[in-house]
């Protein structure tokens, strides 16, 4: 099983506009969609379209929360935590016809111990050989730095359970100290230049130094993969439509995820999440793309467990 842990969820509001956003002038949408968001919970919903089950780990407070849950019920298992104050954040994400999206996201409820500690005691409760945990997006206001680092080395505690990152700053810095399966960050989040050499070296790195395979997203650049012997390969982006930037990091990390679970090849696993960052790229919102898109771009179907 697959669980995916968003501490930091939020309802998505996507609105759509002409021309992209025009700072200090009126701006007129012409589309409105309300999805859940929050990075663990978009690498849920990719999971899902790939035909993969997936048991979504958060936490919630306020109606906002609530709200949160009751859009997730009907296609999720949800395990969640109540924060005993704040509010669960909405983001605001404005795309333009450019292919161009600004993202407003709120900062989300004040740490609390006691809720992530219940929160990580309730998923090792269920962890077994073959589970892979994908931990995902910013972590709470007011969290520890080693907060990631924490999950990864408790779960690694587990006899055959496999971590998958993705997280930004000292999040991601202590938490790529602790040793998870595989990490997704991109050059921004590395504090690194974008350019394919400058990620393949700091790819190379981190397999040397902690034994993590290491996918590097650059957007329209491309990526970069380490996995396997560790020796990094680039890949340039697919050609396609952009619509909404939004949610194509998740994919690839959603790819990360189907691949550790159906025993794929390095050099397959790195096909399929280019081929997801680019069909996310051409859906609406937080919206994942379908299979029969994916498998396009693929040239070839999915073959799951």
């Amino acid at each position: 099983m697959i669980y995916t842990v968003t501490m930091n969820p939020a309802v998505d509001i996507s609105l759509c506009v002409r021309a992209g956003l025009m700072p200090g002038s009126i701006n007129k949408s012409y589309a409105m969609r309300t999805d859940p968001g929050g990075k663990g919970i978009n690498v849920s919903k990719v999971l899902k379209a790939l035909g993969t089950e997936s048991v979504i780990c958060t936490g919630i407070c306020g109606p906002d929360g609530d709200r949160l849950k009751e859009m997730l019920s009907p296609d999720f298992e949800v395990l969640s935590v109540d924060y005993p104050a704040g509010n669960t954040r909405t983001n605001i994400k404005i795309a333009g016809e450019n292919g161009v999206t600004t993202d407003v996201n709120a900062d989300g409820p004040l740490y609390d111990m006691s809720s992530f500690e219940k929160l990580k005691a309730d998923l090792l409760e269920k962890l077994g050989a073959g589970d892979i945990v994908v931990i995902s997006g910013s972590a709470l206001p007011g969290a520890p730095s080693e907060i990631y680092a924490d999950l990864i080395r408790a779960f690694n505690s587990v006899d055959g359970v496999r971590v998958i990152l993705d997280a930004s700053g000292r999040y991601l810095k202590k938490g790529i100290e602790a040793c998870p399966y595989a990490v997704k960050p991109n050059c921004d989040e590395l504090g690194i230049d974008n350019d394919p050499e400058t990620a393949k070296s700091e790819a190379e790195r981190i397999f040397s130094q902690y034994g993590t395979r290491c996918l590097i997203s650059m957007g329209s650049s491309g990526a970069v993969y380490a996995g396997g012997n560790g020796e990094a390969f680039f890949a340039d982006a697919l050609d396609v439509k952009v619509r909404n930037t939004t949610g194509c990091g998740d994919a690839m990390t959603a790819g990360l995820a189907f691949s550790l679970e159906n025993n794929m090849t390095p050099a397959d696993t790195f096909r399929l999440c280019m081929a997801l960052a680019a069909a996310e790229a051409e859906t609406e919102g937080t919206d994942p793309p379908s299979k029969e898109r994916i498998e396009e771009l693929l040239g070839a179907p999915i073959c799951g467990q």
